[in-house]
């Protein structure tokens, strides 16, 4: 199957296949390779005077991992300023014009080899424009959909037409609010710029506040739930989401995300992905008399009333111990306030505000609904320690292990009061599974076998696996990560060898089918299970010391960009210039021992090209 076909008298454009089957992230090469270079030149240029003229101290971009650790936001835009002429050494200027003009006599602009047949040419031309059918994805990841424009924007209209959640505004209205928020995210930002937010994240919200000024709304679209049964009235049951990339409240809504992070990780029932809930199961000790069970929680952003959740997040925050002082708590009490109350969208040509509920989509909603939920677990979960030995949850999704009582008559009771005391919580609504040994949970099959916990991939029938063909026009790069990712997931997760060896098989021949080759394939995975022996059996410290090692070299490397083609010149050639020309000069010498007008050793010699 190359798409899901969800019209309702299944009527998609039969010659769909061909293009959709490709898979949402294949890229179409580009009609003429590239010829002028000039953009990547002047951006480099800036990059290598930084690194010339700071030598082997710190240049003015900001360190993300350094302003973590001291705590300070790492929100920031990016500088601009470049090192005055007369400050670099005339070397730095003779060694990057030989390599920039060797560099450019490389890339000629001619017409490309299309990597689509005409008919997929002409398809992919005439589908935007196309007024009868959409091609949204599915939800989880599991492809492309074709359905009809009028069934989508039903679908869509079911979910606003929820008077409690959604209210539509006139465009005069939307624009007022907009005006009116606009203001008030300024206010927020002069009353906090020195003793919280800092210069750095103050310029970041306000030019995010600028540029989203003339445009000043999220974009509202669904999602197609196919792993789900169909609704009562005989449609597919849908997500909606926000993008609010273009709001006003998105660069306020990262700093929020920022603060509300470390208060999120510090949860008891908090987990970051898979792997950690992994190591965390396999950590645990199992009593013969324990079942597993799962629950997830019904339209959980939605129907977070945003008013109770404010105060009772706010009462936490001004009560709690946690790592904010009392004036971040303020600060950060008010921007709750003007990110949640303040969700204004558009849907074509209309406009709506989110009156209560968590917009998904928005930076702060993942942590934002974890600690309100978390509020409730502080006194339920130890309410019922005799009888969860392990309770821990992922936003909207609880796993957890029950402790059977021998009497079943009571451990029923005992469970129907457990899931009854789950849903008391602001009308939040939580399904929860009868216990049993096996359950499905996130990417995670877990089972009980012999007293201890066993895990494989769980993969959802729905999923076409359309994994990128060898024909889109990626780097080679990317593929080989696809591999080297998946593979080490694979080994990860799997409790089992031949378990492993099996996904991976499974993997390989999906690869196959997506008409990548043997001789590609076989070496791709050696190397690939290579990695996984070096990083399965690498210490927490060793891991750690790699991390600090790649996050040094990325502070001694200078940047290529370049936009990708297949037919322009490889990178390898790139590189040859770069050593020949600036890194490692004939009779001169190496980059890293030349000395700046300070008199400080540059410190560099590597060139990453970096393609987009």
């Amino acid at each position: 199957m190359a798409f899901h076909d969800l019209t309702p008298d299944q009527s998609a454009p039969k010659n769909a296949k061909s293009l959709l089957g490709l898979g949402s992230k294949f890229i179409s090469t580009p009609s003429k390779t590239t010829g002028d270079i000039t953009p990547s030149l002047t951006r480099m240029e800036r990059d290598f005077n930084l690194r010339v003229y700071f030598g082997t101290g710190d240049s003015t971009e900001t360190n993300d991992s350094a302003a973590v650790d001291k705590g300070r936001s790492k929100l920031h835009v990016n500088s601009k300023w470049s090192p005055p002429p007369n400050e670099l050494p005339n070397w730095a200027y003779q060694r990057l014009n030989r390599f920039f003009s060797r560099v450019q006599r490389l890339f000629k602009q001619r017409k490309a080899q299309s990597n689509l047949r005409p008919e997929q040419t002409t398809l992919l031309e005439s589908l935007p424009s196309d007024p009868t059918f959409l091609f949204p994805e599915a939800d989880k990841g599991l492809g492309p959909c074709c359905v009809k424009y009028d069934q989508y924007v039903m679908d869509s209209l079911k979910h606003l037409s929820n008077s409690e959640v959604y209210r539509q505004l006139t465009e005069e209205e939307a624009l007022a609010l907009a005006e009116t928020l606009k203001s008030e995210i300024e206010e927020w930002c002069d009353k906090y710029k020195h003793h919280v937010i800092g210069s750095n994240a103050y310029t970041y919200i306000t030019s995010h506040l600028s540029a989203n000024e003339s445009s000043p709304f999220g974009q509202f679209y669904i999602m197609y739930k196919i792993h789900k049964e169909l609704e009562d009235d005989g449609r597919w049951p849908t997500r909606p989401v926000c993008s609010d990339v273009t709001s006003l409240p998105h660069g306020l809504g990262k700093w929020v995300t920022e603060k509300l992070h470390p208060i999120q990780q510090a949860q008891d029932s908090y987990f970051k992905d898979s792997f950690e809930l992994k190591k965390l199961l396999d950590e645990t000790e199992l009593p013969p008399n324990v079942l597993l069970f799962t629950s997830d929680a019904k339209s959980m952003y939605t129907n977070i009333k945003t008013t109770p959740a404010l105060e009772t997040i706010g009462a936490f925050l001004r009560n709690e111990r946690h790592s904010l002082d009392t004036l971040e708590v303020s600060a950060l009490t008010e921007a709750l306030h003007l990110v949640f109350h303040n969700n204004m969208f558009k849907l074509g040509d209309t406009f709506w505000l989110q009156t209560s509920g968590t917009a998904m989509g928005t930076p702060p909603a993942p942590p934002w609904a974890t600690i309100f939920y978390a509020l409730h677990e502080r006194n339920m979960v130890p309410r019922w320690q005799k009888h969860v030995l392990l309770y821990k949850r992922f936003i909207d999704d609880v796993i957890g292990v029950w402790l059977v009582d021998p009497d079943p008559q009571r451990n029923e009771q005992l469970w129907t009061e457990f899931c009854a005391d789950m849903n008391n919580w602001y009308g939040l609504e939580w399904k929860c599974t009868t216990p049993s040994n096996t359950v499905n949970f996130m990417d995670l099959t877990i089972s009980i076998v012999d007293g201890r916990f066993e895990t494989t991939l769980y993969e959802k029938e729905m999923n076409l696996y359309l994994y990128i063909p060898p024909h889109s026009s990626h780097p080679r790069g990317v593929f080989t990560g696809l591999v080297f990712g998946q593979v080490l997931r694979i080994r990860r997760l799997c409790s089992k060898t031949d378990d492993a060896d099996m996904k991976i098989g499974q993997f390989f021949t999906r690869l196959l089918a997506r008409n990548h080759t043997r001789e590609t394939l076989e070496p791709l995975f050696r190397r690939a299970e290579e990695n996984d022996a070096n990083y399965l059996h690498r210490s927490p410290e060793q891991h750690e010391a790699i991390r600090q090692q790649k996050a040094a070299e990325s502070s001694s490397q200078v940047f290529f960009h370049l936009q990708y083609h297949p037919e322009d010149p490889p990178s390898r050639d790139i590189q040859c210039l770069w050593r020949d020309y600036v890194s490692h000069p004939q009779g001169e010498l190496p980059l890293s021992e030349m000395e700046n007008l300070d008199g400080a050793k540059v410190g560099f010699n590597k060139l990453v090209v970096a393609y987009s």
